[in-house]
């Protein structure tokens, strides 16, 4: 089942420094909405704070209506809310099909369920499959990138939280993951996309929010903010955060 995701106002930090400033989006149920904005702006901030890595010192972040904000990791995982977050974080030494497995941790799929997440990866990245026995360290940067994609897939993600999924891929490997993603809408999934090809973003996404200093600048349909100076003006300088 779809969910819909709203951050209400929210104040995130590192300790006593102050990165997001009164951050507000609504993130539809089934839609892909990109974070855009330079480095530094609070793009990876704010979804360290959706999957309960940060707090907010303000503010509200619901999941169908409920306040998730405060939650800890595991519960927000359970919940639905899954994070890919940047640098292909993989159990290195193991192998693919162990890395796999252990997406299934803590869930409650019964074996019929784990099977079927199983058979989606596999359909949407036939090479995981191939390489199913070898070490995830000896993948290439794009086999990592889907397999942290297929990893948080086993959990059945409500909400597939995306963090820069092209970094360092070629692009016939970026065109793949990103009809991925696409797929992924289309079968219901709700994704938030920060990616730092923002032209392909936001090709591909509804919505889209821009975000600057810490702070919303604008948001507003993808494909009209591609042909806007809002996005670009926002890439003039770097944040603080």
């Amino acid at each position: 089942m779809t969910a819909r995701l709203q951050i209400e106002a929210v104040d995130v930090g590192y300790g006593h420094v102050g990165v997001l400033e009164r951050v507000s989006l609504d993130i539809p149920a089934g839609a892909i909405v990109a974070l855009v904005g330079s480095n530094g702006a609070g793009k990876s901030t704010l979804l360290r704070a959706v999957s309960g890595l940060l707090k907010p010192s303000r503010g509200r972040i619901l999941l169908d209506g409920a306040d998730i904000a405060g939650w800890r990791p595991d519960r927000i995982v359970d919940a639905g809310v899954l994070h890919v977050a940047e640098g292909r974080r993989l159990f290195r030494q193991q192998s693919v099909g162990d890395n796999l497995e252990l997406g299934l941790y803590g869930s409650r799929l019964d074996r019929a369920g784990q099977t079927a997440r199983y058979r989606l990866v596999f359909e949407l990245f036939p090479i995981l499959a191939e390489r199913r026995q070898s070490r995830a360290g000896v993948l290439s940067g794009g086999q990592q990138q889907m397999l942290a994609i297929g990893q948080a897939l086993m959990r059945d993600p409500r909400v597939l939280m995306l963090d820069e999924p092209s970094l360092g891929l070629a692009p016939i490997i970026v065109d793949q993951v990103l009809d991925v993603i696409v797929r992924l809408r289309a079968a219901g999934t709700t994704i938030v996309l920060v990616e730092q090809m923002v032209e392909r973003a936001l090709e591909i996404a509804d919505y889209a929010y821009v975000l600057q200093n810490g702070r919303v600048a604008g948001h507003g349909p993808a494909a009209e903010l591609a042909t806007s100076d809002l996005v670009r003006n926002a890439y003039i300088g770097a944040g603080h955060g």
